[in-house]
């Protein structure tokens, strides 16, 4: 076994402020103009000689390794190696058990969390697609929420130790910084080029009871002066170091450093929910942090910081969208402080389209482009009837529209009503998923008396107050009955797809995921906003008469969208009910649009790839 990074966090503090005997008050932070062109001086000069010096033979690159905690794109990594089978592609994600897996013999130690941690790397076992997959366990991140900085973080130093021994050409890191965390590493330890595929700018999730371990584990400058030059934090620090050491405070360096250390005996009674003193001072210093720095902002100093230093240290970043690759250079608030650092590193970055086959699942009524216009209207029967107020009273669901036990359904369909039957599946964030613009569409219609019925399905999402109200709303409404159902539970898509004419996509965000390729598969249109991956792959009837899939709204700001997105849907509905034969069109075109990794897309990654 071998030991990576065990120098401890006094060395770390002390690189943080510079000398061991000045207090943090009395440093000064940023570089002077001069030093910083001194500095790029001598950069630009090393690159030069690096250049001079180099073969001029260019070396052909043959194993990629694919780094991600998302679900393991199978499907990108045969279509690549059936373009270019000369390429070796090998998955790097966290093994969240070790059942059933193979243990290699690649296991370290590494120094994190004020703590030693073990990391040994497993093999999954092979699948039809001949993909070599390796999961990394370790106790400080497996089997927990990664998208949390404080867990994230020592996955990330993980697999770059773990990745030295796989020695890839070139690492393709998706949707998790790859540099989190390695302010201090001055490079990789090995000859690797890194590509940074960023799916959205603005999103990076920091735990709300934690939040100021997770500010001091990610070991960011920046963050940790601002931190320590609160006068809160300043005095809940004091405060706790002077509750376990008989030394006076002086100096804000020396009581971080004790922290640090004790951090985990401090925290032992946490869970008891007891007012200890300890929990009372680590309270109001998690309360003070999230106010420092916002939990979901783009001003975000925590974010902005370790996305600053993987745009700084990756060799390419690439966003899954043209769209949004477009806006965030003319909209510097998609991505706030950020903003600078895009515009510096323009000459390295890119676009690429997410691709998604969507598998085969089993509904209630296969049919496919020819034999979908009897076929199609039998799932929809079939759903109206499982959620008749008789079945919900009598909880005689069909189990297999549920992903699992535990979820509340709210409303019923009439299966006698014969309407338009318009779906929406989010998660719970209102503001990034556009729900409040959903909500008021739909009550706007109902309210009109058009002649609708809607399923809203959000996973948890009577936890949030805005969407209780807005159930609990229209539930009291007796002109609502038989036209709603609201679903609190992870549901199968595939049958809900199947069976509704069109569903909602209203999203403010850059989404990359593959609800709206499902949706369209299954012959259900779209009605979506031109954000991001959603303008790139849906063509608006009105603008594309022969291709068109769905309906895009114009651009809308904040004053106006929910009149846009209304005009849009109404749109939709106006033409189902008065034009029976366009809509037709529009699901055959819908099920033909093809949402796989087709070769442009497979050649642009290439090209990047090639690039390095």
């Amino acid at each position: 076994m071998e030991a990576y990074g065990t120098e401890t966090h006094t060395k770390e503090l002390n690189t943080i402020y510079e000398q061991e005997q000045d207090d943090i008050e009395d440093i000064i932070f940023d570089d002077s103009d001069l030093m910083y062109d001194f500095k790029a001086r001598i950069r630009l000069i090393r690159k030069n000689l690096t250049s001079f010096f180099r073969k001029k033979s260019k070396k052909e690159f043959k194993r990629i390794l694919y780094i991600t905690l998302d679900n393991i794109p199978f499907d990108y990594i045969q279509a690549f190696r059936k373009q270019y089978p000369d390429k070796e592609i090998k998955v790097l994600t966290c093994a969240d058990t070790v059942e059933g897996l193979e243990r290699t013999n690649i296991s370290f130690e590494y120094y994190l969390q004020n703590r030693m941690n073990t990391a040994v790397m497993y093999r999954y076992p092979r699948t039809s697609e001949n993909v070599e997959v390796y999961g990394l366990y370790s106790a400080a991140f497996s089997g927990l929420d990664k998208s949390r900085l404080q867990y994230l973080a020592p996955f990330i130093k993980a697999a770059r130790i773990c990745a030295g021994k796989l020695k890839p050409d070139i690492i393709h890191c998706s949707n998790i910084p790859f540099f989190l965390g390695g302010e201090f590493e001055t490079k990789l330890p090995y000859p690797v080029k890194v590509v940074q595929i960023i799916n959205d700018f603005a999103k990076f999730e920091a735990n709300k009871t934690e939040a100021f371990w997770t500010a001091i584990n990610i070991v960011d400058k920046k963050s940790m002066r601002k931190l320590c030059r609160d006068k809160i934090i300043k005095k809940c620090i004091a405060s706790l170091f002077n509750l376990h050491n008989t030394k006076h405070f002086y100096r804000m360096r020396e009581c971080l450093e004790f922290i640090y250390q004790n951090y985990f005996k401090f925290r032992k009674y946490i869970d008891k929910c007891e007012d200890i003193d300890e929990n009372i001072l680590f309270n109001r210093m998690n309360a003070r942090v999230l106010k420092l720095f916002p939990q979901m902002a783009y001003e975000d100093d925590m974010f902005c910081n370790a996305m600053y230093y993987t745009l700084k240290k990756t060799d390419v970043w690439a966003v899954v969208s043209k769209t949004y690759y477009k806006d965030i250079f003319k909209k510097p608030e998609l991505s706030g402080k950020i903003y600078k650092r895009i515009e510096k590193t323009k000459n390295k970055s890119s676009y690429v389209l997410y691709g998604s086959d969507i598998p085969n699942t089993r509904i209630y009524q296969s049919f496919n482009c020819d034999n979908f216009r009897e076929l199609r209207s039998r799932n929809k029967k079939y759903l109206l009837k499982e959620f008749s107020r008789e079945r919900i009273k009598a909880k005689f669901i069909d189990r297999a529209l549920f992903k699992t036990e535990d979820y509340t359904i709210r409303g019923y369909l009439d299966s006698f009503y014969d309407a338009p039957l318009i779906f929406a599946v989010y998660k719970p964030e209102i503001f990034e998923q556009g729900i409040d613009i959903t909500l008021n569409t739909i009550l706007k219609l109902f309210e009109l008396n058009k002649n609708i019925q809607f399923i809203l399905n959000i996973p948890e999402g009577l936890k949030n107050n805005y969407i209780k109200s807005w159930v609990e709303f229209v539930d009291k409404n007796p002109s609502f009955n038989g036209r709603w159902l609201f679903i609190d539970g992870e549901i199968h898509l595939n049958q809900f797809f199947a069976s509704s004419d069109m569903f909602l996509i209203p999203k403010r965000t850059n989404e990359t995921g593959s609800e709206h390729y499902c949706g369209m598969k299954y012959g259900c249109i779209p009605v979506a906003s031109r954000s991001g991956i959603y303008n790139d792959t849906i063509a608006d009837i009105f603008d594309d008469i022969t291709n068109g899939c769905g309906f895009k709204t114009p651009l809308i700001t904040e004053e106006d969208a929910n009149e846009i997105f209304f005009h849009a849907v109404t749109k939709a509905l106006n033409l189902y009910s008065k034009n029976p034969a366009s809509w037709n069109l529009l699901i055959k075109n819908a099920m033909n649009y093809n949402s796989g990794w087709t070769f442009d897309i497979i050649e642009r990654y290439n090209k990047i790839y090639n690039n390095l």
